[in-house]
């Protein structure tokens, strides 16, 4: 079974091929075009730039894709002359007002799309899995008509995806090159019940996974989201976006010279010992808007203030999402800790999580870093792991917020 995935959920355009043989998932292809460059100078994702770029990568994403997958065959001379019979230009000229109807709206996608769909065979592929919630809707619908088109074009079915769901579900792809599962659990099988982990630029949640397919929110942020928390504060120091890796790298490099005792930094760890699995990060934001608006210019432009608020802003996610996820797993008995999202690639994270839930002996279960973030494999995988049904393409739509 093949399975052309599609993601537009933010700012990062994907397409993927993955396939199920052997009772085994693998990625044939997974192609993501980044629009970092784009949105650096606002300091977070613009969704009408978002919108633009996903029009302008699609069909571009699309070719990679089907390329590495040796999928991409050029239309047979015998096709491209039936094409020019009576019959076939009426035929034609029908397919391109459904194509029209579909994609009316975006004018540069439909015109990439039907150059696309005349110059390309159908590819030998079982279904189209496509991310329709939740995320920015602009970019949503760009995927999910881009979708629309190629069900159409192709006469194949097509699935809508969750895309947190889907951030989990890639825990059951199996690495390239790799004869396990889990590539850093080597053999050992993700048992249920299990404790789930999302956290990424949008979200934070804690979800209950009794069985495999079945999720179950029992913790969320409050106000920003982790991933949101390192942009703000990244941007406060004036530090790049996006701002998880700038923190991260500025937290690895060490302090020069002699310490400073007004450089020591201490922040909150926001609702770590709630009688709950929420989350809240906008009251370390503040805390880190404080701590630097007080500083004199001269302690604000030191590199090791700078290096100590970067070293102190990540311990204090880290502390949170670890505890909050470990305490989650103790009360629900879990035999099993699922990660993922965008934050997960935070190298010290990954470390820390392995080593507190090693102690504890509670498996834990996180992709490779590539696979955290938003990429079109993880929607495949998703649509494959919890046998998704099927939907008429003209009734999918995109929801920015819809719960899991």
């Amino acid at each position: 079974m093949k399975i052309l995935a599609i993601d537009t959920s933010c700012d990062d355009t994907s397409v993927a091929v993955v396939e199920k043989k052997n009772n085994q998932i693998k990625t044939i292809s997974n192609i993501v075009s980044s629009q970092i460059k784009i949105h650096a100078p606002y300091g977070g994702v613009y969704p009408m730039l978002a919108k633009r770029a996903h029009q302008e990568n699609l069909v571009p994403t699309l070719i990679q894709s089907l390329k590495k997958a040796t999928l991409l065959k050029s239309v047979s001379i015998l096709a491209d002359r039936h094409r020019l019979t009576q019959k076939g230009k009426v035929k034609e000229l029908e397919k391109n007002k459904i194509l029209n109807k579909i994609l009316e709206k975006d004018e540069i996608l439909l015109e990439k799309t039907v150059k696309f769909l005349e110059k390309y065979e159908k590819p030998k592929i079982d279904a189209i899995a496509i991310t329709n919630t939740p995320g920015l809707e602009p970019c949503l619908w760009q995927g999910i008509n881009f979708a629309k088109a190629l069900a159409f074009g192709w006469n194949l079915p097509i699935i809508p995806v969750n895309h947190i769901k889907a951030h989990l579900s890639v825990n059951w792809l199996t690495p390239v090159g790799s004869k396990s599962k889990i590539k850093n659990q080597k053999s050992k099988q993700i048992e249920f019940p299990a404790i789930g982990l999302v956290a990424s630029g949008g979200h934070t949640e804690l979800i209950y996974m009794p069985k495999q397919g079945i999720f179950k929110i029992i913790g969320s942020t409050r106000d920003d989201a982790a991933g949101e928390c390192f942009d703000k504060t990244a941007r406060i120091l004036g530090l790049p976006y996006p701002g998880g890796p700038a923190i991260a790298v500025l937290a690895a490099k060490k302090e020069s010279g002699i310490k400073n005792q007004e450089l020591r930094v201490e922040l909150p760890r926001p609702m770590l010992f709630s009688n709950d699995f929420d989350f809240s990060f906008s009251g370390l934001k503040t805390a880190v808007l404080y701590s630097f608006q007080s500083q004199k210019k001269s302690i604000k432009e030191s590199q090791n203030y700078k290096i100590a608020m970067a070293k102190e802003i990540q311990q204090a996610i880290i502390d949170v999402l670890i505890a909050k996820t470990l305490k989650a797993a103790f009360h629900f008995n879990a035999k099993s800790i699922i990660a993922g999202g965008g934050v997960l690639a935070n190298q010290e994270l990954r470390r820390q999580f392995k080593i507190k839930s090693l102690k504890l002996k509670i498996p834990f279960f996180i992709p490779e870093k590539n696979l955290c973030m938003d990429n079109a494999s993880m929607v495949g995988t998703e649509a494959i792991i919890s046998n998704l049904k099927t939907t008429n393409w003209q009734k999918i739509k995109a929801s920015g917020n819809l719960n899991i």
